[in-house]
């Protein structure tokens, strides 16, 4: 048995990174993501039927009460 010396693997790595940077899909700089506005906390009196329905539909739509809350308004601002 012979003794072999050993192969050089900077180059091999230095090589494969390169080839895997120049890939379509490699990520050369992630975007960074916009920063989310901080919602105002408030306080609400609804009348407990409508509170109800709320639920109901927001259930209905796959919606957590809030966001359901919110869509409302943003209609109701847009008319």
């Amino acid at each position: 048995m012979t003794i072999t010396k050993r192969p050089a693997v900077g180059s091999q790595a230095q090589s494969a990174n390169a080839f895997i940077a120049g890939a379509p899909d490699a990520a050369h700089e992630q975007e960074a993501e916009p920063a989310r506005r901080r919602k105002e906390v408030i306080s609400l009196g609804v009348d407990g039927e409508l509170l109800k329905r709320i639920d109901e539909r927001a259930t209905k739509l796959g919606l957590s009460r809030a966001a359901a809350i919110n869509l409302a308004i943003a209609r109701f601002l847009h008319e």
